[in-house]
């Protein structure tokens, strides 16, 4: 099976959103009793995901 990478790009506040949103799903799942190991996964990723450093272009 081929697993598909996918890659977005987001500003900081995006970011926190989304962070914000799986956090809030995630407290959702644990009220109800349900299983979090993929949102904790998804959570993890987007927490440890690094800022896309932009190069410098040189004019002369």
């Amino acid at each position: 099976m081929d697993t598909k990478k996918y890659e977005i790009e987001i500003d900081d506040f995006e970011h926190r959103m989304l962070v914000q949103a799986l956090s809030e799903k995630r407290n959702e799942l644990i009220a109800e009793g349900k299983s979090t190991a993929d949102i904790d996964a998804l959570l993890l990723k987007a927490i440890d995901a690094k800022p896309i450093k932009k190069k410098k272009r040189s004019t002369y």
